[in-house]
């Protein structure tokens, strides 16, 4: 086991202290810069940046922050969500540690998208049935993880396998959860 402890304390959002969900910056009882590249590979990180072992992801809808003795976890309902997310993290870092010797490290950084990649491969019909105006204003969504590739209804018909499983791919080549469809 590499992390034990940990003390958590919430903090509302720098820029807009009315939020409704908060924010937890997590000390960590140890180092865990050693184990980050394996987590980016496990956890398809966003961006790594092995020199500073920073590395970012996004999971279950939180901006997550890596750091060797500290994480950072966004958009939290409140500390009992903060804790139950912690505690996830906490048994991922430590199966990520147990198992290093089968897992390949990860020293790069997803591709960045742009919201032009996404919308080649959109169907293109403004249809507004994912709840936006345009296909635009939806892939302008989709890489900001504002929106989930499963509202594009179109792009699940049949017609539209080609680019679904492109985008599939490469939204998860740059670090983006596909929730199951």
């Amino acid at each position: 086991m590499l992390l034990n402890d940990y003390q958590l304390r919430i903090v509302l959002p720098e820029c807009n202290f009315s939020a409704e969900k908060v924010n937890a910056i997590v000390t960590l009882s140890q180092d865990i810069g050693g184990i980050l590249p394996y987590l980016n590979r496990v956890l398809k990180g966003m961006n790594y940046i092995d020199q500073s072992k920073i590395l970012t992801v996004k999971r279950g809808g939180h901006l997550i922050t890596f750091r060797p003795r500290e994480i950072a976890i966004t958009k939290l309902e409140d500390e009992k969500e903060a804790r139950e997310v912690m505690e996830e993290l906490k048994g991922i870092i430590n199966d990520t540690y147990q198992n290093r010797e089968k897992i390949e490290p990860n020293y790069t950084t997803a591709k960045e998208l742009k919201s032009s990649d996404v919308l080649k491969l959109l169907p293109g019909t403004n249809c507004k049935e994912c709840g936006e105006r345009t296909c635009f204003s939806f892939a302008f969504k989709l890489i900001r993880h504002e929106a989930e590739i499963s509202k594009c209804k179109p792009l699940f018909s049949q017609g539209y396998e080609r680019k679904r499983e492109a985008l599939i791919k490469l939204l998860e080549s740059s670090g983006y959860e596909i929730p199951e469809t």
